[in-house]
């Protein structure tokens, strides 16, 4: 008797229904199988019709991911109901014994288990979208002026900029900006990196920022009653017009969180053109001075990904050099949170990383939108550039050694590199 019962409760948990055929109740079966296999027919097609990356961008919408979670919950009390119903029915005469009890127990814990799994990851999922986009809510500040905002078929900008905010150091510094474009029509991304040591940059306004553009944000926020856009609209707007292109986003990543989130994904591919040793790198994560690597491909954990990001002095390399490398080392990461394979072990780890490490204003419905964009774009449609001698000349201030920006001449490489949506952008190569 327990094992008939049993094996009706464990038809019931793989499809509400089956246990109760089992059982030879067919109206009982009908009641729990239609729904369920309505539900599992929505979900298989709606996986086959869109990509991961499609899908995860449409989850993480906090109104659908609400309603997802809801449905979780639902499910789970239907088919704990279809598992109890077969294994009590009615038509069975005679008491449970000890194997009854103990695999009824077994069979819903099996039943429970993935469902409960669903429902962490779905809320530490909505918890790191909400850290994370938490910046969208500026536009939502009567007093502050809406930013631009991307058309149709318009290319969408988006300011990156990478915080060099160390445990040893006071000074909030942007020491990497780089500007991402997305063409949804020609479907390629345009990469341009803007110099640290940028001076003399204008503001959109009519003024310029003398001093150098990487202590911009931080002092706009701490200066309110002059930049009352705050920091990042504040550098957002000197950035576009610098290039002459609106920034409709911005992200801004963390770098002591960055090592977090390349552990977090078991480290990057690179492959190095040219070998350095930088024996002044302050040799954080390390404990000690000095980094170098070689020529070749390398497998960097985070440390080692964060100090090829930002080593800069050694022989030969520069903030240019450097620039060229954060955006080796991005699409690295892009590459390997896209690629799938154990991604769903090392999930949360890499949702309470990005959750410390970025923060973003791209409002959440139009995550699916640049999900599909990006997935559509292959290594041979990204175009990078960096801005450098002759685009900008050194000069020594009393800021210390600083760029002197050629605005005329780094229009016209953004031009190319930002055209029209459906033309093919243009890189820049410095002179020899």
């Amino acid at each position: 008797m327990d094992r008939r019962r049993l094996a009706a409760a464990g038809l019931s948990a793989v499809l509400p229904g089956l246990g109760q055929a089992f059982n030879r109740r067919i109206q009982l079966a009908a009641l729990f199988a239609v729904p369920s296999l309505l539900l599992l027919i929505a979900a298989i097609v709606l996986v086959q019709l869109q990509s991961p990356g499609r899908l995860l961008a449409w989850i993480v919408a906090p109104q659908v991911l609400g309603t997802l979670l809801a449905l979780n919950l639902v499910v789970l009390a239907w088919r704990l109901v279809a598992v109890g119903q077969a294994f009590l029915d009615t038509s069975r005469s005679g008491p449970t014994g000890r194997l009854g009890v103990i695999g009824i127990v077994v069979i819903a814990l099996l039943v429970a288990l993935p469902h409960l799994v669903a429902y962490r990851y779905g809320t530490m999922l909505g918890d790191t979208f909400a850290r994370i986009f938490q910046g969208a809510a500026l536009a939502d500040d009567p007093g502050v002026p809406p930013p631009p905002v991307p058309g149709d078929g318009e290319r969408i900008n988006v300011l990156l900029v990478g915080v060099d905010k160390l445990p040893n150091r006071s000074a909030t510094l942007t020491d990497t900006m780089m500007v991402a474009s997305l063409d949804p029509i020609g479907k390629t991304v345009s990469l341009l990196s803007v110099p640290r040591d940028l001076v003399d940059t204008p503001l959109g306004d009519g003024n310029v920022f003398g001093p150098k553009l990487n202590s911009l944000l931080a002092y706009a926020d701490s200066h309110k009653d002059q930049f009352p856009k705050g920091g990042i609209r504040t550098l957002e707007d000197a950035i576009g017009a610098l290039l002459g292109i609106p920034i409709h986003y911005y992200a801004r990543i963390d770098f002591v969180g960055f090592i977090d989130m390349v552990d977090a994904v078991g480290g990057v591919d690179v492959t190095v053109a040219k070998g350095f040793e930088d024996p002044g790198y302050d040799g954080f994560g390390f404990g000690k001075r000095g980094w170098s690597i070689t020529a070749g491909p390398h497998h960097l954990d985070g440390p080692n990904a964060l100090a090829y990001a930002r080593s800069r002095k050694a022989a030969g390399e520069s903030d240019f050099t450097r620039a060229a490398r954060q955006q080796q080392i991005l699409v690295a990461l892009r590459d390997k949170v896209t690629s799938g394979g154990n991604l769903l072990f090392q999930l949360p780890g890499l949702l309470d990383a990005v959750g410390r490490t970025i923060r973003s204003d791209v409002p959440t419905d139009k995550l699916p939108a640049l999900a599909a964009i990006m997935e559509e774009i292959s290594h041979r449609n990204v175009v990078s550039a960096v801005i450098r001698y002759p685009l900008v000349h050194p000069k020594s201030t009393r800021y210390g050694d600083s760029q002197e920006p050629d605005l005329v001449a780094i229009r016209r490489v953004a031009a190319d590199l930002f055209p029209a949506p459906g033309t093919a952008p243009k890189g820049w190569t410095p002179p020899k």
